[in-house]
């Protein structure tokens, strides 16, 4: 791979001129910048580290940089950062800066907010005359939070509310880099939890630095309640750098999954939605409760998997912020009107969508464009951990809100409230709050809150595993085990939930893990099982989409079947095992992308990743199924969602076995 070989020479420098720079070891990783501009060029880039390679802080081997800390491992050592800085750059080529962990925090004189008002931005947000206008240069002397602040670049926001329109606010994102260069986001919100939604409609005109960037064509935009939209330029001369950190690291880091060495089809990087536009879907689905393979499903979308796959393709890494933004386009933002901000659950102890003491939903609409807690994507996530942009932060903080609002208030109050409902919703909530708040800054007290609210849904699985004793098929709860038949439930959406505390396990969002382990571990034991051998489940069978594990009705765990053995007998009675990986229709392996056998594959990956007793062995009766290559090629170099292998260094899948053991430290 170019960036390991761009490493090894950086190794090779290092260890010739060593004494000369005083390094004691070789770079942690590289951060890659690009222009399509010659000069000297502004950048910043969100850095993400694996558990205890930067005990200290991380440094960038480059002149004019800042490194600001933002979040660390359990054991103290940094797990993401955001680094900005200058470099001159020429147009079309890539340089590869190294960044080292250094013992003492970074020296220099930060800027301030305060440099951001006497350098003056303008920006205006005009609404109509029904709505009204909001001007920065009024609020430069009143920021609602400093979020960066160093030598080489302060990021501060500010916020006004339209002709007191209390549903709306209208948000800037300034920065400011030494060089006097200004980068200015806008931001409009319509949604206020405790308040009465209105959609409203105008004709918006925004303009930076005295420019007009948009006027949506003269056309009248309908702004749906509970969303938002933006917009952004740089005041002066564009700033065209790309910057992302060694994806091939990103992976090692463990906070991203380990998928397939696939290289990407180039159709499917063209197909991938680029840009943003105000209010509209992107590559999101429209309606997410739709039924089917939808591209945003899974541990990430496909957009943010092909940014992986793809060792940060530019087309892929538009794409990824570009979903970001557009996220906020659906029904997300629901906040607090005493804060402004993404509602706290110990704040709002008793409230959903519907108001205080009221019942849950599964969908919100905001004209066509409707969110569904059982179909929705991880938005933010990847896009914050490569950028450290506020806007994805808050993003993933409105995904995590909804998981709380959507579940209906009789299912406890505050950070005791249960997250059910269907299973692939309470799966898919496990895994946007578990990325949430394991990279969300230490010290955000929202963040705190929702990790509270994870920390006591984890621990009430716990306690009802704990009543189960030893015996059991790995499940601990179905939304309805009848709903296909007496007694049969879905298994690619027990998967699901066993993908997401498998990766949710790696990213740490708890400072005690242990309870969350020993949930992840009972899970475990479903992906083993239902690739189990003749003596017990017969595994070429485990792309059904419906199996039975229990005689009758009962959502108790205690009385579902005790072994996968009963669990074939139960739902194929004496079919014969064989070595063929079976299936139609979605569970073909010829559709394992898109399909069943595709839903299983990160979940057994991860069981072998933690050592979960047996996994090795299902893996390998999987991959040594007689027709597993029909499977391996089915489609993940186009969609890679699913395409996930355990980590093992000697696998001949992995997107970085051919460099695990230079770079291993």
């Amino acid at each position: 791979m170019r960036s390991m070989k761009c490493l090894n020479l950086l190794f090779a420098a290092f260890a010739m001129v060593g004494p000369l720079l005083a390094v004691a070891s070789p770079p942690v990783t590289t951060v890659h910048l690009r222009s399509a501009q010659s000069g000297v060029q502004v950048f910043t880039v969100g850095l993400a580290f694996r558990k205890g390679d930067v005990p200290g802080y991380p440094q960038l081997q480059l002149a004019d940089s800042q490194v600001v800390v933002k979040k660390r491992w359990n054991d103290g050592s940094v797990k993401h950062a955001v680094a900005s800085g200058q470099i001159d750059l020429v147009a079309g080529q890539t340089v590869d800066i190294a960044i080292d962990a250094v013992a003492n925090p970074p020296g220099g004189i930060p800027m301030t907010a305060a440099d951001i008002a006497s350098a003056n931005p303008s920006a205006v947000v005009n609404l109509g005359g029904a709505v009204g206008n909001v001007s920065l240069q009024n609020l430069l002397g009143t920021p609602a939070r400093t979020w960066i602040s160093g030598p080489e670049m302060v990021e501060a926001h500010y916020y006004g509310v339209p002709n007191g329109n209390a549903n709306m606010a209208v948000w800037f994102q300034v920065r400011l880099y030494k060089s006097g260069r200004l980068f200015v986001r806008t931001w409009i919100d319509n949604g206020r939890l405790d308040l009465a939604p209105v959609d409203r409609s105008y004709v918006p005109n925004v303009s930076i630095g005295g420019v007009p960037i948009f006027d949506n064509g003269g056309a009248a935009l309908t702004h749906y309640a509970h969303s938002r939209w933006s917009q952004e330029a740089w005041i002066g001369a564009t700033n065209a750098v790309e910057a992302d950190i060694d994806t091939g690291y990103l992976v090692r880091t463990r906070l991203v999954p380990n998928y397939m060495s696939n290289v990407p089809a180039e159709a499917a990087l063209n197909a991938l939605a680029q840009n943003y536009t105000p209010l509209t879907n992107a590559g999101w689905t429209p309606n997410m409760g739709e039924t089917g393979f939808q591209r945003q499903i899974g541990l990430l979308p496909s957009w943010d998997a092909l940014y992986v796959t793809s060792h940060a393709d530019p087309r892929a890494r538009r794409a990824v912020m570009a979903q970001t933004w557009a996220l906020s386009g659906y029904p997300i933002v629901w906040k607090d009107s005493a804060t402004l901000a993404t509602p706290m659950p110990s704040a709002r102890p008793t409230w959903t969508v519907d108001g205080p003491s009221q019942g849950g939903a599964t969908t919100v609409g905001a004209g066509s464009l409707v969110w569904d807690i059982a179909h929705h994507g991880s938005g933010g996530y990847l896009a914050y951990l490569i950028s450290g942009d506020y806007y994805a932060l808050e993003t993933m903080a409105d995904q995590a809100a909804l998981c709380y609002l959507m579940n209906t208030s009789a299912s406890g109050s505050g950070t005791a409230r249960l997250m059910k409902g269907q299973t692939r919703g309470m799966a898919w909530c496990l895994r946007t709050l578990s990325q949430y708040t394991a990279i969300a800054p230490d010290g955000d007290a929202i963040a705190a809150d929702y990790r509270a609210l994870l920390a006591s849904n984890i621990g009430h699985w716990a306690g009802v595993i704990d009543t189960l004793g030893a015996s059991g098929i790995g499940y601990f709860y179905e939304y309805n085990i009848d709903l296909y038949a007496p007694g049969t439930i879905a298994p690619w959406q027990q998967h699901f939930m066993m993908q997401s505390l498998g990766m949710g396990s790696d990213l740490d969002p708890l400072a005690d893990m242990s309870t969350y382990a020993r949930v992840r571990d009972w899970l475990d034991q479903g992906a083993v099982g239902i690739l189990g051998s003749a003596a017990g489940y017969c595994f070429n069978y485990a792309s059904v989409y419906t199996a039975k594990i229990s005689d009758g009705g009962n959502g108790n765990p205690a009385s579902w079947y005790p072994n996968w053995a009963q669990v074939f007998a139960a739902t194929h009675g004496t079919s014969p095992c064989a070595n063929t990986l079976l299936g139609s229709s979605g569970g073909a392996p010829a559709s394992a992308s898109t399909g069943y056998w595709g839903n299983l594959l990160p979940a057994i990956a991860y069981a072998v990743d933690h050592q979960a007793p047996g996994a090795d062995a299902a893996w390998q009766r999987l991959t040594g199924a007689s027709n597993w290559s029909v499977l391996r090629n089915s489609g993940f170099d186009s969609v890679p969602n699913w395409g996930i292998e355990p980590r093992a260094p000697d696998s001949p899948d992995s997107i970085f076995a051919d460099s695990f053991e230079a770079t291993a430290r």
